[in-house]
């Protein structure tokens, strides 16, 4: 994988199934949440996204980055009737879920960023039976381009 993100996914999906084994799921934002047709039994569970991130060019045709990391953590709130909602107990337990998940998160590094920093904490406003809480961590790296491995002679310069 020569992509950044997808690196990064891999490392943030490592660190978060080996320090919160509360999370049953870990995956790629891909809207799961607003296109599903069934309810899978991964809960609670985190989708990971890279949002807003800009661009600067820094010396040797590398870019700086600067983003936001976001973290859908996402609870399903009926019971197993699926008529009632989810206990009081179990939504303190999701609570600790997010707590570990942050402590997890706050200053870690992989593959060149710079440490994590929790920057927001929002509750998306929904209309169905799925209660999202999104930890928004700032994001910031520098990127440059994979050097070939054979770089292309360049002729010499005559000079008459």
């Amino acid at each position: 994988m020569n992509s950044l993100f997808a690196q990064l996914f891999v490392s943030l999906q490592t660190r978060i199934a080996t320090t919160v084994p509360g999370i049953q799921g870990i995956l790629p934002e891909m809207g799961q949440t607003e296109i599903y047709t069934s309810i899978p039994a991964i809960w609670p569970c985190v989708f990971i996204d890279f949002n807003n991130v800009t661009f600067t060019e820094i010396l040797n045709q590398g870019q700086r980055a600067n983003g936001e990391l976001q973290l859908r953590l996402v609870y399903y709130v009926l019971a197993a009737d699926g008529l009632t909602f989810t206990d009081t107990n179990t939504v303190l337990e999701y609570y600790d879920v997010e707590t570990k998940l942050h402590e997890a998160l706050q200053g870690w590094s992989s593959n060149g960023i710079n440490p994590l920093s929790r920057i927001r904490v929002s509750t998306e406003v929904r209309s169905d039976a799925f209660r999202v809480r999104t930890l928004t961590y700032s994001l910031d790296f520098e990127e440059y381009p994979a050097m070939p491995a054979n770089p292309v002679a360049r002729p010499q310069l005559e000079l008459s």
